[in-house]
C-alpha cells in the first residue's frame, strides 16, 4: 500500500475503465458520478474501488477529487493477497469455534472442516425476529456472539394470545433444528438481545448432509413439559417448543 495525492479536479477512476487498484480516502473530498448524475461525495476513512478487482470488470462509477485530496492505494496482487489469508484465518477461526460448541465436540476436523467452508455469518440487531412462529423453516443457527430470546404465542386464562418469554440462550448454542428435521414450519420465535446477535448459519442442504443424523439432534428436548401441563394439553400443538 501506499500513499497518492490527487489535486482538486483530477479523475481517481473513471467509469467504464478497467480497475486495478482500490483506495482509501485519508483527506479531502471526493465526488462520485454515474454518467451525468451525481450519487453523492465522499470524505476521509471510505473505501472504494473494490469492485473492479473483486470481480475482474470494469468501472462502475466515475470518483472525482472535489478539493485536493490524499488516498491510500492497495493493488489487485496484494488485496487478493489479503482477502486469501482473511479467508483462512476466518474458516481456522469458524472451525476452532465449532470445537467448542458441545452439540458438535466429537466431530472429526474433517466434518467441521467441510462445515466451516459452507458457513455463512448473519448479523441481527436488537430485537429483530429471526424467527417467527409459523413461518416455514430452511436454516440452522449457531450462536457466535451475543444473545435471543425465545418466546412462543400462548393462550392465556382469559381465552387471549400472548407471547411468552420460555428461555435465552447465548454463545455456542443453537436453535432451528427442529423444523429442518421435521420439515414443519418454527413453532416459536427466536429474538435478537441488545447490542445484537452474531449467527452461523447452515441452509437445510448443508445441515442434512453434514449434520443432520447426529443423535443430541434427533432426541433434543427443552423441558416445558411443566408449561405445557399448566396450560393444559388441549393447547399442546401451540406450545410445542421446536424451533
Amino acid at each position: 500500500m501506499y500513499s497518492k495525492k490527487v489535486p482538486a479536479g483530477s479523475l481517481v477512476i473513471r467509469e467504464g475503465e478497467p480497475g486495478r487498484h482500490l483506495y482509501v480516502s485519508a483527506e479531502g473530498e471526493l465526488e462520485v458520478r454515474k454518467g451525468e448524475t451525481v450519487l453523492g461525495t465522499m470524505g476521509p476513512g471510505k473505501a472504494f474501488g473494490e469492485l473492479a478487482i473483486l470481480y475482474n470488470c470494469t468501472r462502475t462509477a466515475t470518483v472525482k477529487a472535489v478539493s485536493d485530496a490524499l488516498l491510500w492505494v492497495l493493488d489487485r496482487r496484494a488485496f487478493q493477497t489479503i482477502m486469501m489469508v482473511t479467508g483462512i484465518q476466518r474458516q481456522e477461526e469458524n472451525i476452532n469455534f465449532l470445537k467448542s460448541v458441545p452439540l458438535l465436540k466429537n466431530l472429526s476436523n474433517e466434518l467441521l472442516s467441510k462445515m466451516a467452508d459452507v458457513l455463512e455469518v448473519d448479523f441481527y440487531p436488537a430485537a429483530e425476529y429471526i424467527i417467527r412462529q409459523g413461518e416455514t423453516g430452511d436454516t440452522f443457527f449457531i450462536i457466535s456472539n451475543g444473545q435471543v430470546r425465545v418466546t412462543q404465542k400462548v393462550v392465556t386464562d382469559d381465552g387471549l394470545y400472548a407471547e411468552e418469554e420460555i428461555r435465552c440462550l447465548g454463545r455456542g448454542e443453537y436453535f432451528g433444528e427442529q423444523a429442518l428435521l421435521r420439515e414443519d414450519k418454527r413453532t416459536a420465535n427466536v429474538i435478537a438481545v441488545e447490542p445484537g446477535v452474531e449467527c452461523l448459519t447452515l441452509n437445510r442442504e448443508s445441515f442434512n448432509q453434514l449434520i443432520g443424523d447426529l443423535q443430541e439432534l434427533q432426541t433434543k428436548t427443552y423441558g416445558d413439559e411443566d408449561r405445557m401441563r399448566r396450560f393444559g394439553l388441549e393447547y399442546l400443538h401451540v406450545f410445542v417448543p421446536q424451533i
